[in-house]
């Protein structure tokens, strides 16, 4: 399990989780898969949940909404929180 898998997509965004159990920790992350294959070339969020841009990508004003941002922190925190992630309100 010490690769990220796909979790969920929700309005344009992945989350990933990867899960480390020799050190018992969980790892999540967000981004934008449309744009690009390798996850660092992609709009995401990074580990403080700030958006990241790569400036060779244009975005469309819908997928980065603040509204938008705030549920997918939201998603981040919980599947951040532990081993059991159960969406609400999707």
């Amino acid at each position: 399990m010490n690769n990220f898998t796909n979790l969920i997509f929700v309005e344009d965004w992945l989350i990933e989780r990867k899960v480390d159990l020799t050190i018992n920790e969980t790892q999540c992350r967000a981004s934008i898969p449309s744009n690009a294959s390798w996850f660092g070339a992609r709009i995401r969020l990074g580990p403080e949940n700030e958006l990241i841009k790569p400036i060779w990508i244009s975005v469309k004003a819908n997928q980065v909404l603040e509204s938008k941002l705030v549920k997918i922190r939201e998603l981040l925190d919980d599947c951040r929180s532990g081993l059991l992630f159960l969406p609400e309100n999707l």
